[in-house]
Order: structure tokens, then C-alpha cells, then sequence
């Protein structure tokens, strides 16, 4: 019943909180589950990597060595596109992220307010239609189909643990989750 009143209208979620690297990469991997980009990227080395590893294949199929060059090249795939771009994404944002100190952030019916030392914004639910969740955060994504814009809302910004309830509900009345 509690839950209920904290989720009324005109009721908000405070948070405080430093973002951090874990932060920014669960954003990012949130928003390239979003992103139409972001999946043809990872479908494609999908793709290269399946074409890599069935050419190097092939030669054993007759009974001679395996060609390494391939299997090489298809770990190199992987690597980069599903461990060091996303590592590297996300230093660089927390890196950009971090000069800005503290972030406090208001979420309530009119959408999120977010302020720290390098300045402040504020998205209405039209700007960020979108949301989803992760183990320790909340990200808001942009309705375009690359999501460019993303918020990030970590759970252990609010005050008390009820208020992630009342934050996911405030999210769910206003946004879509994805």
C-alpha cells in the first residue's frame, strides 16, 4: 500500500549519486540493445565471424591444416566489437562523466531533472520515451531510432531502497520499458 502512495501523481524520486565505469557500460549496453545501429553492427560481425570461421573450416572438411589467418581474423572480431569498443565507450563516457562530480537528479510527471558542477538538464517524458532497466541502473533513451541521447539514473542514488519502487513506477506511467 505504501508503494501505491509513493507512485501517485505529483510525486517525485530524488537521487544523488557519482556515476560510475559499471554505470556507463550497463547504459550503453542497454542503449545497444535500443539501437537499430547498434544491432546491424552486431548482426554483421555475427555474420563475419560465422563466414571466418566456416573458410577456416573448410580445409579441414578435406583433411588438411585449418587456415589460422581466418580464425584469427574472427577473433579479432569479437574482440573488438563485443569486449574493446564497449570497454573503451564506456571509459570515455564515465571519463567525461566523472569531471562533472555529483549529479543530482529529480524525476517526477513532467520528466528528469539532472544537475552537476558542469551544469543542468532537464528531459521531458517526449525526449526520452523509452527506458530500461539494468541490475544497478535506470537509463533513459531518446526516441530516435540510434538513440543518441541517453540518461543514466543509478538505484543507489536514492535515499531509500522503497524509492526505486516508486522511481520504476513513475518510469512505467510515463515511458515505454524496453
Amino acid at each position: 500500500m505504501e508503494e501505491q502512495a509513493k507512485a501517485t501523481l505529483g510525486e517525485h524520486v530524488e537521487l544523488e549519486y557519482e556515476l560510475t565505469r559499471q554505470d556507463m557500460k550497463q547504459a550503453l549496453k542497454a542503449r545497444a540493445k535500443a539501437s537499430g545501429r547498434a544491432r546491424r553492427t552486431q548482426r554483421l560481425a555475427v555474420i563475419a565471424v560465422a563466414a571466418l570461421v566456416g573458410t577456416a573450416a573448410v580445409p579441414l572438411a578435406k583433411g588438411e591444416a585449418p587456415d589460422t589467418q581466418s580464425l584469427v581474423m574472427a577473433g579479432l572480431v569479437v574482440a573488438v566489437v563485443f569486449v574493446l569498443q564497449p570497454w573503451l565507450m564506456a571509459r570515455q563516457f564515465h571519463a567525461i562523466a566523472s569531471r562533472n562530480g555529483t549529479y543530482r537528479a529529480r524525476v517526477d510527471d513532467s520528466g528528469a531533472g539532472v544537475a552537476n558542477e558542469g551544469g543542468s538538464s532537464q528531459v521531458n517524458w517526449t525526449a526520452a520515451p523509452h527506458y530500461a532497466e539494468t541490475p544497478d541502473t535506470f537509463v533513459l533513451l531518446s526516441g530516435d531510432k540510434n538513440v543518441s541521447c541517453l540518461t543514466v539514473l543509478p538505484k543507489r542514488g536514492v535515499p531509500d531502497p522503497q524509492d526505486v519502487d516508486a522511481l520504476r513506477a513513475l518510469l512505467d506511467r510515463h515511458t515505454r520499458r524496453l
